[in-house]
């Protein structure tokens, strides 16, 4: 069980801890493969060169979509409005972030 050392602080029990070893273990796989996956669609991305559609024994197996989207920038809308008109379209929120400690 784990033991809770103050309100900030917990002492991970060895499940816990064993969890967290296979957390970082797979995370770390999940990078290389997304490395090996990258260099593929690279690789298959200049075979394309300017085509939309790719085939693979003469069935469309990959194709370029062009999508359209819109953001606000914000940014620009912190240089446009005051700030009595930014308070009121800003919504503030907050979150955790898990993250990793590394030697």
């Amino acid at each position: 069980m784990s033991t809770q050392i103050n309100q900030a602080m917990v002492d991970l029990d060895p499940t816990a801890a064993a969890f967290l070893v296979a957390y970082i273990e797979a995370k770390n796989k999940a990078k290389e493969w997304n490395e090996k996956a990258d260099i593929a669609r690279q690789q298959v991305e200049f075979a394309m060169g300017d085509c939309e559609v790719g085939l693979v024994y003469g069935k469309e197996s990959v194709r370029w979509t062009t999508v359209e989207s819109r953001r606000v920038d914000v940014a620009k809308v912190r240089q446009l409005l005051n700030e009595e008109e930014l308070a009121k379209v800003e919504a503030v929120t907050v979150s955790k972030r898990f993250t990793i400690v590394e030697d």
